[in-house]
């Protein structure tokens, strides 16, 4: 199976106390490169730099998916840098969607261009499924639904709390990620989706079935039967 998966940044990063860390405007005043080498700055691929709960669930994910023989293409949507490579190296840095208002959002958006760099990620190769574990700003920073629109007509697209999208388009899921559903896996909120991510790579190491968008949903939201023998120890 190729799998493509959009995650996002994380407010909890991990690199060194002696780093420095840039903000917006440092940002949009410098090149990436001059960044990353400025004395003092620190360089980290952002599968690492993010360490967020969902970001570790999501990348244990992506290894047992890999581990299993799929394809797997990992992208962050960061407030600071745009679309970005899981393995792009980047400098510390202090920018989140969760501080800024609607329109600054969409501002910022169109200056990283993120909506146009989503929509050729998720169609530069035929993904079988493309994995949306996004909060609510940055569905808005993708422009969700332009960017369901470019997707073939043969990928599944999983969003989640995106009921109103997936009522309109026969390739796209939504499955729940909220408080309900939080304190029925034992998890936090924001956490909820990469442990979905995970019971789906899971199940399919366990050789489930993936078929249909009621297939997809169900991966997702039920753990699989190693991790249930795992936690009986």
């Amino acid at each position: 199976m190729d799998v493509l998966i959009i995650d996002q940044c994380s407010n909890s990063k991990s690199y060194p106390d002696n780093s420095i860390s840039y903000d917006a405007v440092e940002i949009d005043e410098s090149s990436l490169k001059s960044l990353r080498t400025r004395d003092g700055a620190a360089s980290i691929p952002a599968r690492k730099l993010y360490t967020g709960r969902q970001q570790g669930y999501v990348g244990e994910a992506v290894e047992s998916l890999r581990a299993g023989g799929h394809t797997v293409d990992r992208y962050f949507i960061s407030a600071g840098f745009g679309l970005v490579d899981e393995n792009e190296e980047l400098p510390p840095y202090n920018v989140t969607f969760a501080d800024m208002t609607a329109t600054e959002i969409d501002s910022r958006a169109s200056l990283l261009q993120i909506p146009e760099q989503t929509r050729e990620a998720v169609t530069s190769e035929a993904y079988d499924i493309v994995f949306f574990p996004l909060g609510s700003d940055y569905y808005r920073a993708v422009d969700i639904a332009s960017v369901i629109f470019a997707l073939p007509t043969e990928t599944i697209a999983v969003t989640f709390n995106q009921e109103d999208l997936a009522t309109r388009s026969d390739n796209v899921v939504s499955v729940p990620a909220r408080t309900e559903q939080a304190k029925e896996h034992g998890e936090i909120v924001v956490a909820l989706k990469g442990v979905y991510l995970k019971n789906f790579a899971e199940n399919l190491a366990q050789n489930v079935t993936i078929t249909s968008l009621e297939d997809v949903t169900e991966a997702c939201l039920t753990q699989s039967t190693s991790q249930k023998d795992l936690s009986e120890f």
